[in-house]
């Protein structure tokens, strides 16, 4: 279990989270929407450790994360971030076995486990076929996947990631969501970033809401994703759909009438 409790962060003067409290338990998936800018990079840094907290806590098991060292942590908890650049040229088998590193001790080589658990999580994303050409070689959806893969490879019980499937084709989009999903059924947390609130909805067992720096609220998509709460948080006019025996609800936007732009 991840927790947030009373969490503020400044940074230069600037408050760029306030008051955020959060929990992601296992067997869940999370899905944290907002606008551009409104705190979600933010909120996954706080949770995977990059930044530490001004005020209130962050705690992986009811142990701050601070008391961690940052191999061990690396055992439970990984993280995605969106936009990566890697600049030299290792093999995509190369970058996926950078997630078994917190595994080994220093200048141990691979064991045929880290091996098994690199192939696995490069057959999970479709790029097995990729293994021995240079990262820097590939298109940004490629490359996306191929840190996805890294991820998958570290067997961390809590996976992170900022905006997953923003360089990826459709078709692999979808995969990568069904494969998230299918994580949290074995038992994973698992939280993401993402801008699609039919996405959100589709596939997400609990909503984060971000809203100028805030948590503004939490909840099962359905309670969360409101049109009146869409309309404050958005700026848009939505209508907010059921078909047929479909269990999920699909969000039809519209500019809102008097919305200022610009």
């Amino acid at each position: 279990m991840l927790t947030l409790q009373n969490v503020g962060f400044a940074m230069d003067g600037h408050w760029l989270m306030q008051a955020a409290s959060l929990v992601l338990s296992s067997g869940q998936l999370t899905a944290i929407l907002g606008p551009n800018g409104a705190g979600k990079t933010t909120l996954l840094r706080l949770l995977v450790g990059l930044w530490q907290p001004t005020k209130g806590n962050v705690k992986l098991n009811d142990c701050e994360l601070s008391q961690f060292r940052r191999r061990q942590l690396a055992q439970y908890l990984t993280f995605v971030p969106h936009n990566t650049t890697i600049n030299f040229a290792f093999t995509v088998k190369e970058v996926v076995m950078m997630g078994r590193h917190a595994h080994l001790r220093r200048l141990q080589p691979p064991t045929d486990y880290d091996y098994y658990c690199v192939e696995q999580a490069m057959l999970k994303v479709d790029i097995a076929y990729l293994a021995q050409r240079p990262i820097t070689e590939l298109s940004g959806g490629e490359q996306q996947r191929v840190l996805i893969a890294r991820s998958l490879a570290t067997e961390a019980k809590i996976i992170l990631l900022d905006e997953p499937t923003a360089n990826l084709d459709v078709a692999h989009a979808l995969e990568i969501l069904n494969l998230l999903k299918q994580l949290t059924q074995a038992g994973k947390t698992v939280a993401f970033s993402i801008h699609d609130l039919n996405t959100a909805s589709r596939y997400a067992d609990q909503v984060v809401l971000v809203h100028n720096n805030h948590i503004v609220a939490v909840g099962l998509p359905d309670e969360v994703l409101t049109e009146k709460i869409i309309a404050k948080v958005f700026g848009v006019q939505v209508e907010k759909i059921t078909l047929g025996t479909m269990e999920k609800s699909f969000y039809l936007f519209d500019i809102k009438k008097n919305r200022r732009v610009g």
